[in-house]
């Protein structure tokens, strides 16, 4: 497909349809809905700059409600960004230029919210010694992902740069 956008119809090949599906399927086991992985996976695979929501539908066999309310989610985890395109309304998504960096960001700050709301639990009166000691734990470990994550996190990007993506905006 030379021109993807002038394919009212566009099909997928059979062998990036399979990668689609194994993707999906272990997106599914760390707890997103199938749907999402998907289109993270597509987008992910695709060598198009970006593809509009009708083109994902389309492309996989998926309803237009589905894969807005996905593209909603994935676009909130971080993983993929909307693209817009001068003097054409249609919203387009490509894959952010390192989402597994931009996830890892966000769990980091997900555990120092959770150690905040963790503080202010255990100075609640009417938390017992038992439901103290459990709050206890929790907060330790999220201290210990906190430090390790964002160690982890700085350690990999002085090693691994985040790539350019081509500003593809224009």
């Amino acid at each position: 497909m030379d021109n993807p956008e002038s394919d009212p119809t566009p099909v997928m090949a059979p062998g990036l349809a399979e990668s689609v599906e194994s993707f999906s399927l272990i997106f599914e086991q760390f707890g997103f809905p199938r749907m999402g992985g998907r289109i993270f996976a597509f987008l992910i695979l695709t060598e198009r700059p970006y593809v509009t929501q009708a083109e994902l539908a389309d492309l996989l066999q998926a309803s237009t409600g589905s894969v807005s309310t996905m593209v909603r989610l994935l676009e909130q985890l971080g993983f993929v960004e909307r693209v817009s395109l001068p003097g054409d309304r249609r919203d387009r998504f490509r894959v952010r230029a390192d989402p597994l960096v931009e996830m890892s960001k966000r769990r980091i700050e997900g555990a120092i919210h959770m150690i905040d709301i963790i503080e202010k639990a255990k100075h609640n009166k009417e938390i017992g010694p038992l439901a103290t000691e459990r709050l206890e734990r929790a907060e330790s470990f999220y201290r210990h992902f906190h430090i390790e994550m964002e160690l982890a996190l700085v350690r990999w990007l002085d090693a691994n740069p985040l790539p350019e993506q081509s500003a593809t905006n224009d």
